[in-house]
């Protein structure tokens, strides 16, 4: 059966949540999220207040047949005249800039470090240039190699070709080559975890249409 593309909505969230659990495995993420009930329902909470709150985000998702087996949030620059997301006051802020209230059960100080890295290293590679923001792609384990991966990064970057600008992403070690063929070239990184773990801070340039 074939793969099929669509944008997400609400009644989704907890089939996101599923995948982005079984799909994040390593353990710098098991380190900041344990698996555990309050966790699962803070990530429940933060897409619907995305979807919600954040007009930037866009959640598509990958359905074969009638299982979503991978989703994408891409975050998209906003016309002037559209509101910003909310602020850091809300207790799971959808903001990609601004860094959530993290969930009791997570490693907080961790979870400050680590995101906190990556977006301060977004911040000095993009400075206030306008972009596309891969900041979620998860698929779920038994359905990769499909090409699910392949047709939520293609939706975000026609955008971003089509409106001439760049797109950034983070991608382990591991996952760096896949983001290779689709032109992102690393352009910094942050490593945690006593040099343990590295996360590529990959950008990519708008490509004629």
């Amino acid at each position: 059966m074939p793969l099929t593309l669509s944008p997400a909505v609400a009644a989704d969230i907890p089939a996101l949540t599923d995948i982005y659990m079984l799909a994040f495995q390593d353990p710098v993420t098991i380190a900041c999220f344990p698996r555990t009930p309050s966790i699962r329902r803070w990530w429940d909470s933060h897409n619907a207040e995305a979807f919600m709150g954040n007009p930037a985000a866009r959640f598509i998702k990958v359905k074969d047949g009638d299982r979503i087996i991978a989703y994408a949030k891409w975050n998209v620059p906003l016309c002037p005249d559209e509101p910003p997301a909310a602020s850091r006051s809300s207790s799971s802020s959808s903001d990609p800039n601004l860094l959530p209230l993290w969930p009791d059960d997570a490693d907080k100080a961790l979870c400050d470090r680590f995101f906190g890295e990556l977006v301060n290293k977004r911040k000095e590679v993009m400075g206030e240039r306008p972009h596309y923001y891969l900041e979620m792609l998860a698929t779920l384990p038994e359905h990769r190699d499909r090409g699910a991966a392949s047709l939520l990064i293609r939706w975000g970057l026609e955008g971003a070709d089509r409106d001439g600008l760049e797109a950034y992403v983070e991608a382990s070690l591991a996952e760096s080559a896949f983001y290779e063929q689709f032109g992102w070239r690393t352009s910094g990184s942050v490593v945690i975890l006593e040099g343990q773990y590295t996360e590529l801070c990959m950008l990519r340039p708008p490509q004629p249409v």
